[in-house]
C-alpha cells in the first residue's frame, strides 16, 4: 500500500533522539574494513558513501559522543508500508533538531524500490529543507542502506532534518502523534521543499531515517 497525502490522521507516539556514546577517539577511515575504507577514498570531500551494516556499527561505537537523531535503533528495525516517492518528511521538533556545532556524519534509510536517497536540512523548523550534501544510491530490494559521510562539516546554527527518497520510501509502524501538531513532521512533494502538510496522529507514520552526529570531529 503507497501512503502519501490526503490521509485522515489523528493522534499517538513517541520517538526519541537517543544517545550512543562511546570513549572511542579514534578516526572514521580507521574504524572501517578494507572494503570501507576504499569507499571512504573513493569518495569526495562532505560526501555520502555507503558501508556496510557492519561498518556503519563500527563507526558508532568506535567515535566519541555519538548521538543518533531521527529514528533510534528500534524504530529503524520496524517493517512498515511504503511511502510514495519524491514525497519529502520533515522529522517532528522532538526528534529532528540538531544543535549548532554537530558534524552530520552517517545515516540509515530504507526504500521499497531503490533510486537515491537524500538526506535534508533546514535552519527554520518546516522552513525551506534542502540536500545535506549528495543524494547516494538507496539499498535495493526493500533493505536498509548504511551510509557515513567523509570529512563532513559542523552545522553553523541549530539545524532541523528530514529525508526524500526519489523511489517508494518505506514506513515504521509507531504513529507519529505530537501535540501541537505544528511540531509534528510534515511532508512536501514540490521542490523546494519549503510547504509542509502536517503530518500528525494515528495512521501517520516516520520514514525509516537515522542520522549520526558529533559534536566533536573524528577525521
Amino acid at each position: 500500500m503507497i501512503i502519501g497525502p490526503g490521509i485522515t490522521i489523528g493522534g499517538g507516539i513517541g520517538i526519541d533522539a537517543g544517545v550512543g556514546a562511546s570513549p572511542g577517539g579514534g578516526d572514521m577511515r580507521s574504524l572501517l574494513s578494507a572494503s570501507g575504507q576504499t569507499a571512504y577514498d573513493a569518495a569526495a570531500t562532505d560526501n555520502f558513501f555507503a558501508v556496510s551494516q557492519a561498518d556503519y556499527n563500527a563507526v558508532v561505537a568506535g567515535l566519541s559522543n555519538v548521538t543518533k537523531y531521527g529514528m533510534d535503533d528500534s524504530r529503524i528495525a520496524e517493517n512498515g508500508s511504503a511511502w510514495s516517492a519524491t514525497y519529502a518528511q520533515q522529522f517532528p521538533l522532538a526528534l529532528g533538531t540538531v544543535p549548532s556545532g554537530v558534524y552530520l556524519f552517517g545515516f540509515i534509510s530504507r526504500t521499497q524500490t531503490g533510486g537515491t536517497t537524500t538526506p535534508l536540512i533546514s535552519t527554520t523548523f518546516k522552513g525551506t529543507y534542502t540536500a545535506i550534501s549528495n543524494s547516494p544510491s538507496a539499498a535495493t530490494g526493500g533493505a536498509r542502506g548504511y551510509f557515513l559521510r567523509k570529512a563532513s562539516t559542523a552545522t553553523a546554527a541549530t539545524s532541523y532534518i528530514g529525508i526524500v527518497n526519489s523511489g517508494n520510501g518505506t514506513l515504521g509502524t509507531t504513529d507519529s502523534n505530537v501535540t501541537p501538531s505544528s511540531n509534528g513532521a510534515g511532508y512536501d512533494n514540490t521542490v523546494p521543499y519549503s510547504t509542509w502538510t502536517n503530518w500528525n496522529g494515528v495512521g501517520a507514520k516516520l520514514l525509516i531515517f537515522q542520522m549520526l552526529g558529533t559534536p566533536t570531529q573524528q577525521w
